[in-house]
């Protein structure tokens, strides 16, 4: 049995739902400051620095879960069948792979590695979006700082 899929299984998925949830929220709550003061583009960006920071750490977990339900994937699809041709031994991965057999703990006999990759797919491609939005306020804060410093020298 696969400590991998054994990893995988233990973590707490309502917890994950969770977390995203919970970024996503922030993230859309924090907007890019309209008053364009030293006072808030500091506060705006301390704001902006600790939800990235958290939200990065999460999205390499993340990631690091994708990775493996993926190498994992590929492994069961190329490896544990053989066949007269590559079209048979894959059919018979994909059969496997939907029912692979679970370890001990799990309350079911049987998981699907499809729905797995599906779940790590989910969380790391919401926390990726976060990221995104988080990288492109910070380009929008450094353009309202770029013309807070104009507006000064202007005056």
């Amino acid at each position: 049995m696969s400590r991998v899929l054994e990893r995988l299984l233990m973590e707490d998925l309502h917890a994950w739902d969770k977390l995203v949830a919970d970024y996503e929220e922030r993230n859309r709550k924090l907007v890019v400051p309209m008053e364009n003061t030293t006072e808030t583009l500091h506060i705006f960006n301390i704001q902006l620095s600790e939800l990235y920071t958290q939200v990065y750490y999460d999205f390499a977990r993340a990631k690091r879960n994708r990775d493996a339900i993926q190498r994992f994937l590929e492994s069961v699809l190329k490896d544990y069948y053989s066949g007269p041709n590559p079209d048979a031994r894959r059919a018979g991965g994909i059969q496997f792979a939907r029912e692979y057999p679970a370890p001990e703990f799990w309350p079911f006999p049987k998981v699907n590695l499809f729905e797995i990759e599906d779940i790590w797919n989910k969380y790391y491609y919401l926390l990726d979006a976060t990221i995104a939005t988080l990288k492109m306020k910070a380009e929008s804060k450094i353009t309202n700082n770029s013309i807070l410093r104009l507006e000064k020298q202007l005056v």
